[in-house]
């Protein structure tokens, strides 16, 4: 069975992922690489995304060939790629955990943009308990979604929490009951997809390339990236549907 399988409905994406048996390997990531590539190819068509397992879990972890790999080194792309490539998609990211979002799963989620967890999710970052430490960016995405204290404590504890710690840190920004998740996730997806394409792909572009800057370059970035959709079609007809009090009709250019 595929690795990831992308299916396209009203400008909203669904990449369904199925990793063997709940653990990422390297064929996996190469899959993900691959499904972020196509996405990234189709802002015409997809206005927002959401990441959704097969089974119950998005992921517990690595699998035992993957941990036993040379990463990084010459000739051996990092492990972590794929996630990368998922985290630069330009359109809006939802993650929808009903499960389990472990090691690797928890990092496939950082790299979404937005994570919505059922009541019963579980979440967590487990590598110190068997000596080792994330290598798919979960030292860096995690303290980049809860702050530097609440990631320390998930990486230097290896603890597991509930959807209900997860949304207080920060970690999800919704709890639903875990037979909704999809559908909720669904739904936030349709209302990203019903804003205007271009502001919302600048939006996020905004938000991720500003936190790698200084304040006063952030702001300055902030300045190029509205001068930038004051010159598109979809910016004139935002004005145009405010002045008409009528919903306004973007086409993404």
């Amino acid at each position: 069975m595929p690795l990831t399988a992308l299916t396209v409905d009203g400008f909203v994406a669904t990449l369904r992922v199925e990793p063997a048996g709940g653990l990422l390997d390297r064929a996996f990531m190469l899959a993900l690489a691959d499904a972020a590539a196509e996405l990234a190819a189709a802002t015409d068509r997809v206005r927002a995304v959401v990441v959704a397992p097969v089974g119950a879990d998005l992921g517990t972890g690595w699998s035992q060939a993957a941990l036993l790999e040379d990463d990084g080194v010459e000739g051996v792309s990092p492990l972590g790629e794929g996630f990368a490539a998922l985290a630069a998609v330009p359109q809006p990211t939802i993650a929808a955990i009903r499960g389990r979002a472990l090691s690797a799963g928890l990092e496939l989620a950082l790299a979404c943009d937005i994570r919505i967890a059922g009541e019963n999710a579980r979440l967590g970052m487990p590598e110190t308990t068997a000596g080792i430490v994330p290598r798919g960016g979960g030292s860096q995405r995690l303290p980049r979604a809860v702050g530097r204290a609440h990631a320390l404590r998930l990486l230097l504890l290896g603890e597991e929490i509930d959807a209900a710690e997860a949304r207080r840190i920060g970690l999800v920004s919704r709890v639903v009951p875990s037979g909704d998740v999809a559908a909720a996730a669904l739904a936030l997806a349709r209302t990203i997809a019903e804003r205007g394409p271009i502001a919302t792909r600048l939006a996020k572009e905004a938000v991720h390339r500003g936190a790698e800057l200084t304040l006063e370059q952030a702001l300055r970035y902030e300045l190029d990236l509205t001068l930038l959709l004051q010159t598109t079609a979809d910016r004139a007809e935002g004005v145009r549907a405010f002045a008409a009090k009528r919903p306004p009709n973007f086409i993404g250019r």
